[in-house]
């Protein structure tokens, strides 16, 4: 799928998200691709997506305007930085994709989170056919209902699939990962989501439609094991992202790594430290990328 710039021996690759969640899969391309040595050179590159602090994309009011935003970043990720491949980290970006302008006349390779996530949900629901899943996600990505459509597709029956929509819950991740508030939405969700399985007692996977939610990771799998039981199970597409381009040989002795992140809203200090203690121990570029971060105003419009 890659070879074009697997066999060019460097690459550069722009991982963008509606917010910061998506630093978690730049945190493990660092660490994986440090690991295999396949390329001389690699720029990794963060790019929020974000327009505002005040004005997140499922805050807004309708599609179009949704679209609108991304595609003025998408362009502006291809007229700054030039990319050999775009990751979209992002489930709810994946889902408006499509619909950008940038996407029909792109010659740069773009891949979403959430063709990704459908495989590693698909393979868990195949393994274990008596099974259900319940799909956490943002308001903007449940109601489009393109995992479950694409489950359904596959020969999953709709019993078996759950979607639970948890407003504002990536925001609350974003500002502190393990606060009150945290705990008290995860708690409100998966609760709502456990009254609407329809085949009791089988075996529970619940899909993590967020970027953001792996910052929660423990949260998530404690509340899921309270209420399902420990043969509950969460599913992260986040590091699926990562292998769908790095599972070739090793080519080089050594890797020369860059590590950058770019925004134009103000990543404030608590949001750093919080993301430095999550992610230092496998992608220390990345946490120093997340310090010196690039803030640039005005990169693109709305």
């Amino acid at each position: 799928m890659y070879d074009a710039f697997l066999d060019a021996g460097s690459v550069r690759i722009v991982v963008t998200d509606s917010g910061l969640g998506g630093l978690s899969v730049l945190a493990e391309l660092e660490n994986q691709i440090s690991k295999t040595n396949a390329f001389k050179k690699v720029e990794l590159i963060f790019f929020n997506s974000l327009y505002s602090k005040n004005l997140g994309y499922n805050e807004m009011g309708s599609i179009k305007e949704k679209v609108n935003v991304f595609n003025n970043a998408l362009f502006a990720i291809q007229n700054h930085y030039k990319p050999d491949i775009i990751l979209i980290a992002c489930n709810t970006l994946s889902v408006i994709y499509s619909k950008t302008k940038f996407s029909d006349i792109t010659k740069i390779k773009v891949e979403g989170i959430v063709r990704t996530g459908v495989e590693l949900f698909l393979e868990s629901l195949a393994r274990e056919p008596e099974s259900s899943i319940i799909l956490f996600g943002t308001p903007t990505t449940i109601d489009s209902q393109v995992h479950k459509d694409i489950l359904i597709k596959e020969g999953i029956i709709a019993e078996r699939i759950i979607n639970q929509s948890c407003p504002m819950l990536e925001s609350e991740i974003q500002d502190d990962p393990n606060s009150g508030n945290v705990v008290h939405l995860i708690n409100k969700f998966v609760n709502a989501a456990s009254k609407k399985v329809q085949l009791k007692g089988n075996k529970i996977f619940a899909g993590l439609c967020c970027t953001h939610y792996v910052y929660s990771l423990n949260l998530f799998e404690s509340i899921i094991v309270e209420n399902f039981g420990r043969t509950a199970c969460i599913l992260n597409p986040n590091n699926n992202l990562v292998t769908l381009f790095l599972g070739h040989e090793v080519k080089e002795n050594n890797t020369s790594l860059t590590v950058n992140v770019v925004s134009q809203v103000e990543i404030y200090e608590h949001e750093k430290r919080a993301l430095s203690k999550i992610l230092k121990g496998n992608a220390p570029l990345t946490v120093s990328a997340i310090e010196d971060y690039n803030l640039r105003p005005n990169l693109f419009d709305k």
